[in-house]
């Protein structure tokens, strides 16, 4: 069974200069060093779904993450009631539990880009189709074997928001130090929604292993993580699996809402067709929320025409059944989930499940394909490439060269006088800088051109997958000479 009083700890990446703290002052002090991140105001203005939106009824990445937290504090107050009835947890842990949960969720989405998952994909394209080429021209690679340079490239050319969001936290937010905001590890592991690597084989890419849960560079920080809660690694632990289940609880039923409000599909004739196919699959009459999902989707559908049943009924009603529902799963399934053994927690197999797919295909078949938020993604697409066309000299210096941009010097190694480079790199912001020299400073010993080049591309990166939609926008045509 999942052993709490191991999983629910105070220990950081660097101890604290706070000492006696109880549990639920320490998982406090995360969710606080969240909130008051720039990193987390900035998804105020990063799109959910519609990019650069001016309606404020309509969910941000902020306004997002705001109701995935208070979904997992909901499954995490029905799980940690029950262990404290049954003398697991004390109620100083319980409301920890609930914390470190909160804290997770607030966080999932901190890592991407501008433009969503589209943002995601423009920065894997630029690598997969530039990366190489500028590697190459960087370490002045002659080699007609290309495998040495796989694992410089492979955090690029599989990019996600996820492993990015664990260097926001634990290097990017610098303060003081290296060590980020410094969460605790108890933080960093619930967040920890996938576990594959930068280097794992395609027949590894199966389950929690499907996408990337850390880059390279992050490698020694989950492995301090996995070393303190598993025996056996990679291993999704247990919380994670409760910010995920309250990630697809929130997008899956708030998409459809943000399109009625856009009046992108109209009401009445979309729940008709999400009741059908809701419908359409057989369940038994006492299968989990089946009753209450059917008469909740027929009066919503019946109703919504009158005004006197709204969306927010629909939402209120599936929102507190499948919180309880996922509760139930987690509580039940103490084995399988202490050993990352158990799949999600909400599966198509069972309707709380089965509806958040119904409301998913039908949002990605008459909302995410509209042709608005096409025309942005499009424009998105192309402002990251863009930025990165524009800022790809930084990653076809030697390292040496870098370095003397870094350290102020006019000319590069051969005499010629740098144009570009140095007005590039004053883009950047200091604290990531201060990363990429620190990240250096780790290697100082060796002379792996490419784990420096790999350091030089993350850099790169953070400051692009940083950006607001808007911001992003604007230093594309900036420095595309578009505007001034």
């Amino acid at each position: 069974m999942i052993d709490y009083q191991k999983l629910l700890s105070n220990d950081r990446l660097r101890q604290s200069t706070r000492t006696g703290r109880s549990i639920l002052t320490e998982s406090e002090s995360d969710r606080g060093r969240v909130l008051f991140s720039p990193a987390f105001r900035r998804l105020q203005q990063k799109a959910q779904v519609f990019s650069m939106e001016p309606n404020a009824a309509v969910r941000s990445r902020l306004t997002h993450s705001l109701e995935v937290s208070q979904l997992g504090r909901y499954i995490a107050d029905e799980i940690g009631q029950n262990l404290v009835q049954n003398q697991v947890l004390s109620a100083l842990q319980q409301g920890a539990l609930v914390n470190f949960v909160e804290t997770a969720c607030l966080m999932h989405d901190i890592g991407n880009p501008p433009f969503g998952h589209f943002g995601e994909s423009a920065i894997q394209e630029w690598f997969s189709g530039n990366g190489l080429i500028c590697l190459r021209a960087a370490i002045n690679w002659r080699d007609k074997d290309e495998s040495p340079l796989d694992d410089a490239l492979n955090d690029f050319r599989r990019f996600d928001g996820n492993p990015q969001g664990l260097r926001v936290v634990s290097k990017l937010q610098w303060n003081r130090d290296e060590f980020g905001l410094n969460l605790t590890k108890t933080t960093l592991g619930a967040f920890l929604k996938y576990v594959g690597s930068h280097n794992s084989a395609p027949a590894d890419r199966i389950g929690f292993a499907k996408r990337m849960g850390f880059f390279s560079t992050e490698w020694t920080i989950v492995q301090c993580i996995w070393d303190d809660f598993t025996e056996s690694n990679p291993r999704r632990l247990p919380l994670a699996y409760i910010m995920e289940a309250a990630d697809d609880i929130a997008y899956c039923i708030s998409d459809l809402e943000d399109s009625f409000e856009k009046g992108i599909v109209q009401q009445e004739p979309a729940l008709r067709e999400i009741e059908r196919r809701y419908l359409a699959k057989e369940f038994a009459t006492d299968a989990p929320m089946h009753a209450e999902i059917a008469k909740a989707l027929a009066n919503m559908r019946a109703l919504s025409a009158t005004n006197e049943y709204t969306y927010t009924d629909f939402r209120t009603i599936l929102n507190a059944g499948i919180v309880q529902y996922t509760a139930r799963r987690f509580l039940e399934n103490g084995a399988e989930i202490a050993t990352g053994t158990m799949g999600p927690l909400l599966t198509e197999s069972e309707p709380p499940g089965f509806i958040l797919k119904v409301l998913k295909d039908y949002c990605r078949e008459y909302v995410y394909t509209h042709e608005s938020i096409q025309r942005v993604e499009i424009a998105g697409f192309n402002a990251i490439t863009g930025l990165l066309d524009q800022i790809s000299p930084l990653l076809r210096l030697s390292d040496k060269d870098f370095k003397r941009v870094c350290d102020g010097e006019s000319t590069d190694s051969n005499g010629r006088k740098f144009l570009l480079e140095p007005k590039l790199l004053k883009l950047f912001p200091p604290r990531y800088l201060k990363v990429y020299r620190h990240d250096l400073g780790l290697m100082q010993n060796s002379t792996n051109s490419i784990i420096e080049w790999n350091a030089r591309a993350h850099l790169v990166v953070d400051f692009i997958s940083g950006m607001t939609d808007d911001f992003a926008m604007t230093t594309y045509r900036t420095l595309s000479g578009m505007r001034l």
